[in-house]
């Protein structure tokens, strides 16, 4: 990897950081928004189906999503700052290029991703969540 690809590479990432960590806090502050103290009205549902008829099952989702997103992306930013980037956490290989282009947090190799032990990371997009 040139330091070129690496430069590009670590600007993704810290932007993905930056961007993740204004969702996850986002997340939360909807999911507060929506928790009511001790002795107040609550407009929370009392039945567990209507929970996810509200959404609050969805708005949980999506924060435990960006959490474990933020949490990869920031394993990249040390794993480049300790000079181990790029290399497969599991067979100590090399990550492809492409893989790192298209997946800058990858820890793994595609092949090692696509064994049975290892599950394959998705692509952070900067595309806005559509709701259905």
């Amino acid at each position: 990897m040139t330091k070129n690809e690496r430069a590009v590479l670590e600007l993704q990432l810290i932007e993905m950081r930056k961007r993740l960590l204004h969702e996850v806090d986002s997340a939360e502050d909807a999911l507060r928004e929506d928790v009511v103290k001790p002795g107040q009205p609550s407009s929370l549902p009392t039945h567990p189906a209507d929970a996810d008829v509200e959404g609050l099952d969805g708005q949980v989702a999506i924060s435990l999503n960006e959490e474990s997103l933020l949490e990869q992306v920031e394993a990249a930013i040390e794993r480049l700052q300790a000079g181990t980037y790029g290399v497969c956490q599991q067979c100590g290989h090399k990550v492809g290029m492409e893989r790192l282009q298209a997946v800058p947090y990858a820890a793994h190799c595609i092949a090692c991703a696509r064994s049975e032990h290892v599950a394959i990371e998705k692509p952070v997009t900067g595309e806005p969540r559509r709701r259905w």
